[in-house]
């Protein structure tokens, strides 16, 4: 193995680099209070790349390329799910801002947070609790279940 505290093989294994022609005049360094930003914001680029000056703030390019992506999920069962997805802030590529764009992540979000609701629920009523540990009223409890869940469904609720 290399010793690696020696500045020639510091080169020789990359981890200093040391310009051989001045580079810095061809490339203007960006302001302290820039951003810049590279991404693909479209799906297919364009024939000639494009060079776009005007555009100053983040908000501006959103506007100008208006990104989306097509995005396939698969739901409970498997099947999938196209969506595409549109992005009119930095903000929209959040957790809460792709749930609210998503029918199906939507869906899902909202049978999790019953879910996790439940579970609460469940853990702190000592009633419940009660009759699940007892194997017949839980027999007893989940078939009542399955019978309203049937009502409900025949209801078309």
């Amino acid at each position: 193995m290399a010793n690696l505290t020696d500045k020639f093989e510091l080169k020789q294994n990359g981890f200093i680099y040391e310009a051989t022609e001045p580079t810095s005049a061809a490339m203007a360094m960006l302001p302290q209070n820039r951003t810049l930003l590279v991404a693909d914001l479209t799906e297919t680029p364009p024939a000639k790349p494009q060079l776009t000056y005007e555009l100053e703030t983040v908000e501006a390019v959103f506007e100008h390329f208006k990104p989306t992506a097509k995005v396939e999920f698969a739901d409970e069962s498997g099947a999938s799910v196209n969506e595409t997805l549109q992005f009119k802030s930095v903000g929209d590529f959040g957790k809460k801002a792709l749930i609210e764009q998503s029918e199906l992540l939507g869906t899902l979000d909202d049978k999790q947070r019953e879910h996790e609701s439940f579970a609460r629920k469940l853990q702190s009523n000592k009633i419940l609790q009660k009759v699940l540990n007892d194997p017949a009223k839980k027999t007893a409890y989940i078939t009542m279940l399955q019978a309203l869940i049937q009502e409900l469904e025949d209801a078309g609720v």
